[in-house]
Formats: structure tokens, C-alpha cells, sequence
């Protein structure tokens, strides 16, 4: 196996863990602004909340600090993933950005161009979120972890998939739902918007646990009788990046005229949504993981950046161009 082809894969668990301290972050962000506020002074939070607050309010202070006033450069580290502030930076989930459109009847500019980025994202590189900055993502290769466990210790639970694509239908409903109820419906429809309320509702002491009730029932589902359900065929986040995503620059192709052996499968079952790259029928659903390269005893697979001239360029470290 190269080294080369793990390399990605280190940089995306990188990311994914770096999405998930952001939020975390982000969340206490929040207590971190009232404690300035209300004390502005590490030596009264240390009396009032403890010495192990006033040392991590001290630690906050000197970090922010170095972006110029504190507070104001707290401000400029919000949200969560699609749908925050990084650097003063705006981005917008663009299912929120329709959303508040449908209930507020009113076209924002602002956060339209704060939708702009993550669609210019999948223009680029495809479903990158999924496999990347998703956080949700990230929790059910943790669960893949523990089903592949089980059927180490010999249980067998059922592997149901599906090539039934419902998330269009999923993002109809939602869209139809929010513009009654607002945005709060996604808390509930998508997991990595929960998770990430979950995680600020945690923080802050509001109802955490029953927000994370959902994406805890997509686990259970994913370990133990349809592993990849959510996220292929369900996701409404998932479904319109594949529409975007049709264009995009980055691709997994494989490489070389060559069919592979009938007998080999790896790639099929290092895929997280059961796709065939072999047969080059993973498309749109890929979402850019790069795990099957690594997989592919034989380097038949790797990712690639088309570019609109023609010409391809093998995506630095997946593997070397021949």
C-alpha cells in the first residue's frame, strides 16, 4: 500500500475532527462572551466558576487576543458547518438560506452570497462536504467501526441497501415544512445540523441530548441493518450536491483500460454506500472519499482533477501518475 494514498486520508480525518472542534468551539464561544461581559477578568471567573475555568478563560483571552479585541474577534468564530462565521468570513447553508427565504418572503442578498461558497465548493470538488466536513459523517464511520467489529466477533447483522433515491423528495418536504415552522425543522431532518445544535445545546446547558436523539437513531440503523441508508439515499444535503456536484473538477475515476478481476470487490466493500468504482457506476453518489484508492490492491483507482482545457492532473498524494 503507498503512502502517498493514505496521506489524503490522514488530511480528512484531520478535517473532520477540525469541523468538529470548531463547532465545539464555536459553542463555547458563547459562555466564554458572558463571562467577559459580565467579569471581564479571569481571576473573578477563577472565584466564581472554579480554577479550571478562570485558567481556560485566561487561555481564550490570549489566543483571541492576538487577532486584535477579544471579543470582537470571538465574534468573528460562529456557527457550525455550512452555516457559520470563520475569520469574519460569512457562509450560509444554502437549505437554510431557501428556508428563511420561503417563510420570511423576503430575498436577502447577503445571504444568498453567504450560500454562494459551498455551492462553488461543490462546483469544485464535488460531494467534498460529505465525505469531509460533515460531522455527522464522521459519527457514522465511528459507528462502521463498530459493525465491523460485530462481524469480527462473528455476528452477522443484515446489510440492506438500496438503490432508491429519495432525497429530492426529502428536500421537498423539508423546504414545504420550513416555510411554516422555519429553519428549526432541519434540526430534526438533517443529522449534521442536529449534531451541531446538539453540541451547543450541550454546551450551554439547554436540551442537548434530545436534539441528538435523531442522528443517535440513524446510527443505530446504520451499524445494525442498513449501513450508508441516510446518507445515500435520504440525505436532502447529499441529494442537491450530486445535482451541483454533476460538474465538478474533482472526480474518482479509474485508471487504465484494463477491467478488473472479477473476483476483487475490495473497493465495493470499503465504500461506505456499497458503490462499484470498478464498474465506474459510482457516480453521482460518490462523495470523494478516497478510501476505495486505498483499497485497490492493484492502484487502479484514484482521484483526478479535470480541468475544462482537457487536460488531467492526478490528484496530489492519491497516488502517482503513470
Amino acid at each position: 500500500m503507498k503512502v502517498t494514498a493514505l496521506l489524503p486520508q490522514l488530511a480528512r480525518r484531520v478535517l473532520q475532527v477540525s469541523v468538529l472542534v470548531f463547532v465545539l468551539y464555536a459553542a463555547a464561544g458563547g459562555p466564554w462572551r458572558n463571562y467577559k461581559m459580565g467579569h471581564n477578568s479571569a481571576r473573578l471567573v477563577g472565584l466564581i466558576h472554579g480554577e479550571s475555568w478562570g485558567q481556560l478563560y485566561a487561555l481564550n483571552e490570549d489566543v483571541l487576543q492576538l487577532f486584535g479585541d477579544s471579543h470582537k474577534a470571538s465574534l468573528g468564530m460562529l456557527g457550525m458547518p455550512w452555516a457559520g462565521r470563520v475569520f469574519g468570513v460569512n457562509t450560509v447553508d444554502p437549505l437554510m438560506a431557501a428556508s428563511h427565504a420561503l417563510k420570511t418572503e423576503r430575498f436577502s442578498l447577503a445571504l444568498w452570497l453567504g450560500a454562494l461558497l459551498p455551492v462553488l465548493i461543490a462546483l469544485l470538488l464535488g460531494k467534498v462536504f460529505c465525505s469531509h466536513l460533515c460531522p455527522a459523517r464522521l459519527a457514522f464511520e465511528v459507528g462502521q467501526l463498530v459493525r465491523r467489529g460485530l462481524i469480527r466477533l462473528g455476528l452477522d447483522p443484515p446489510e440492506w441497501r438500496s438503490e432508491t433515491r429519495l432525497g429530492g423528495w426529502v428536500l421537498l418536504g423539508g423546504l414545504l415544512a420550513a416555510a411554516t415552522a422555519g429553519t428549526v425543522v432541519w434540526l430534526f431532518v438533517l443529522p449534521y445540523v442536529g449534531l451541531s445544535a446538539a453540541i451547543f445545546a450541550g454546551v450551554t446547558g439547554g436540551a442537548g441530548l434530545v436534539l441528538a436523539l435523531p442522528i443517535a437513531g440513524w446510527l443505530l440503523v446504520d451499524v445494525f441493518l442498513a449501513p450508508g441508508l441516510w446518507c445515500r439515499n435520504l440525505c436532502p444535503t447529499g441529494w442537491w450536491l450530486e445535482q451541483v456536484g454533476s460538474w465538478s473538477l474533482l472526480r474518482l475515476t479509474k485508471r487504465g483500460a484494463h477491467a478488473c478481476p472479477t473476483s476483487c470487490n475490495l473497493c465495493e466493500q470499503a465504500c461506505p454506500y456499497g458503490l462499484q468504482p470498478k464498474f465506474e457506476t459510482h457516480r453521482p453518489a460518490c462523495d470523494n472519499c478516497g478510501v476505495c484508492v486505498v483499497a485497490c490492491p492493484s492502484d487502479r483507482l484514484g482521484r483526478t482533477l479535470t480541468l475544462s482545457i482537457g487536460a488531467t492532473i492526478v490528484h496530489a498524494n492519491d497516488q502517482e501518475a503513470s
